[in-house]
């Protein structure tokens, strides 16, 4: 039996305008946890008053703004969706609102804005070996590594979708080393003519150090959001492995590496937690485009209350990230949660 739930919700125009004037107004007027600031890379010389009260959250609420308008390029660019929907915008928006630590100002914005403008010069060597669209595209993620120094880890992981595009070559990988190496050189005359040589040197040693994270110290609010955020990227792979025959071949592969993209990036946060707030962002891109392939295509009665069941457990996520961080944490000394306004 067909339903019209999801596809009422998808195709129609207003979606978009709702979900973002609702999670707008809940940005500023919910409490957000007072998490210590970060101090990755060139991170650290961000003034703090910019990662900190209503500028933090203003300045978050911009990146999310552009983050969405970049989703709906993206869609457009590649057609995503063989329907005229929205979706996969509103979808991002959505969980962007749901992940409380996204709405401050934090090294997780710029990787993700950085991050969804190099899926366009990427997404265009489709099956074209192009050394110029391969050097910018490495370029954005070295240039988004001055903030976080081991998203240079990523690098291998678009040498992958590369390959897997048909579009590697030897010009291209010299290409794209040459664009990790460019930040750097700039970097590095400006720590020698400033006489900060050893902040740069102990910049590039942040890119090869690993920390073998307490997961006693872990915060039960992130293992809820993660778990729940894992589960919509599950749910939206494993449908669109079962009917990836009904969209054309470059947007399976896209889709195939969304999903490898999303996987790595959700075991990097179950290896290193710590990064969990940073990292989140880059796992919500995938999630949003694979998810909402689900959301917009799918319109069967399992489905439809399948997607009801989330939607009760998105509530249910995030009120519980609202509660007393007393029951919701697993150490001993949870950060409090303090309002916005």
């Amino acid at each position: 039996m067909k339903l019209s739930f999801q596809k009422s919700i998808a195709s129609s125009q207003v979606t978009l305008p709702i979900v973002a004037a609702v999670v707008f107004i809940l940005w500023f007027l919910l409490p957000t946890a007072n998490t210590q600031l970060p101090d990755y890379g060139l991170w650290r010389h961000v003034p703090s008053f910019l990662q900190e009260g209503n500028w933090a959250l203003g300045i978050g609420a911009i990146c999310a703004a552009l983050a969405v308008y970049l989703m709906a390029e993206l869609n457009n660019a590649n057609v995503l969706l063989r329907v005229n929907s929205r979706m996969l915008s509103s979808m991002l928006v959505l969980l962007l609102g749901l992940a409380v630590m996204c709405h401050r100002f934090q090294p997780g914005c710029v990787l993700m804005l950085l991050s969804l403008i190099s899926f366009f010069p990427l997404f265009a060597t489709y099956q074209q070996p192009n050394p110029l669209l391969t050097f910018v595209t490495y370029l954005l993620v070295s240039v988004a590594s001055l903030v976080f120094p081991q998203l240079l880890w990523l690098v291998p992981v678009y040498w992958f979708i590369q390959g897997y595009f048909r579009a590697f070559s030897l010009r291209c990988c010299i290409a794209s080393l040459l664009a990790v190496m460019v930040p750097y050189w700039f970097y590095g005359g400006i720590a020698v003519l400033t006489a900060s040589l050893p902040d740069f040197l102990a910049h590039c040693q942040e890119v090869i150090s690993f920390q073998v994270y307490d997961y006693t110290q872990l915060n039960l609010r992130d293992l809820i959001l993660y778990a729940f955020i894992l589960l919509l990227h599950l749910t939206g792979a494993i449908d669109f492995y079962i009917h990836q025959f009904m969209d054309k071949t470059r947007t399976r592969i896209i889709y195939n590496v969304l999903i490898v993209y999303g996987i790595v990036i959700a075991i990097w946060i179950g290896i290193q937690p710590q990064y969990f707030a940073t990292l989140l962002p880059l796992l919500l891109i995938s999630t949003s485009i694979v998810f909402g392939h689900f959301f917009t295509l799918t319109h069967t009665r399992f489905t439809h209350i399948y997607c009801i069941v989330l939607m009760v457990l998105a509530v249910a996520v995030f009120v519980a990230q609202y509660l007393s961080p007393d029951l919701l944490t697993l150490n001993a000394n949870p950060s409090p949660l303090t309002p916005h306004l």
